[in-house]
């Protein structure tokens, strides 16, 4: 018979592991994908449909290896 202290002991430990896995979810890091990076530089949009329909749900275009939601850019204040 296990004594309750190691069965307390992997308890604690399924728990802890559990709860590491599910807080990588909570944020992905954004990163724009290159072909849209490169368009911003020129001051221009994306051609690509793929990144234009990630755009409308506010995500970076994965199949374009992007990730994450897009951020919001925070502009200058005008005097």
């Amino acid at each position: 018979m296990k004594s309750p202290k190691s069965i307390l002991a992997l308890v604690v430990l399924a728990l802890l592991s559990t709860g590491l896995a599910f807080a990588g979810d909570d944020k992905k890091e954004s990163k724009a994908a290159g072909c849209c990076a490169r368009a911003e530089a020129k001051g221009e949009k994306c051609g690509h449909g793929c990144c234009a329909e990630a755009a409308k749900d506010g995500n970076n275009c994965e199949k374009c290896k992007g990730s994450g939601k897009i951020e919001k850019k925070e502009e200058a204040k005008k005097h």
